[in-house]
């Protein structure tokens, strides 16, 4: 029985030992590993950010270049009637959102959502408009109906929401 004791009383200071170096070094790793993911995540995200700021801009530039104030004067040429007018300007929103839809994977979905709702709504105006004319007349005739129905409108367009939403993504990028 006294072999026991003894045995008892080398075993459990080396249990001591062994759990307390156990938990130091758990910690030891724990510690380490969640640091290597930090620094990981920060290189990351020094990274990421300019692609994201550019896809943000790009964004812009797009719903810019489809804003119906903006698109109308820039596509419309002299010799185009009504209906070469209305494919001009909604073949130009297409080739513009097809160049651009790789930029989704930057943003949020809701505010993809809305760029591509400000297309179709975009599209929806200028179809909703030329269908009221005569296809063989001027376009400048569409112009001006377009221009018309947009001073008449009260409420934001869509082009000017995605604007916003825009503005508020980039900013919580900054974190304010």
């Amino acid at each position: 029985m006294e072999l026991f004791w003894e045995i008892l009383g080398y075993v459990i200071p080396s249990l001591v030992v062994f759990g307390t170096t156990y938990m130091v070094l758990r910690a030891f790793l724990d510690r380490e590993q969640k640091m290597r993911l930090l620094e990981y995540r920060q290189a990351n995200l020094r990274e990421a950010l300019p692609i994201r700021l550019q896809a943000y801009e790009r964004l812009t530039l797009f719903v810019e270049r489809i804003s119906l104030n903006n698109m109308l004067p820039r596509v419309r040429r002299q010799e185009m009637n009504v209906s070469a007018f209305r494919t001009a300007l909604i073949n130009n929103i297409r080739q513009e959102y097809e160049h651009n839809l790789s930029q989704q994977v930057y943003v949020s979905v809701e505010a993809w959502n809305m760029i591509r709702a400000a297309k179709e709504e975009t599209i929806s105006i200028i179809n909703r408009n030329s269908m009221s004319l005569l296809p063989e007349l001027p376009g400048v005739e569409l112009h001006k109906k377009i221009i018309a129905e947009l001073a008449e409108t009260e409420e934001e367009i869509a082009t000017q929401r995605v604007l916003v939403q825009l503005k508020k993504e980039v900013m919580l990028l900054y974190g304010k």
